[in-house]
């Protein structure tokens, strides 16, 4: 029994750091996506990304079946709110960007 705890903590260790390399991953893609100017290989690493966030939701439903990654839902009034910040935020920037594209 405990040869099996032991195993399971190295499996939920193991699982835990590609987890984390999986969101390394995706914030290195963001970046190279945001800077690059070739569209072609905007487009090929827009597509890794992807497969790299279909990869995480994965591991983290793995991860969260097992016990090792426990979510709670969040209240509706808090994601409500947290719905009309990014609204507003998601407007701003919209804004910015287009008064910055007029000048």
């Amino acid at each position: 029994m405990a040869q099996q705890t032991q195993q399971s903590k190295r499996d939920m260790e193991r699982i835990g750091a590609l987890l984390y390399q999986l969101k390394t991953e995706a914030t290195t893609l963001c970046t190279a996506i945001l800077e690059s100017t070739n569209n072609n290989v905007r487009s090929q690493l827009t597509q890794i990304l992807n497969k790299s966030f279909q990869n995480q939701k994965i591991v983290f439903d793995c991860m969260n079946q097992k016990g090792w990654y426990k979510v709670e839902p969040a209240p509706q009034d808090q994601y409500t709110r947290i719905q009309q910040s990014f609204t507003t935020l998601q407007q701003q920037v919209q804004g910015q960007s287009k008064n910055y594209l007029q000048q």
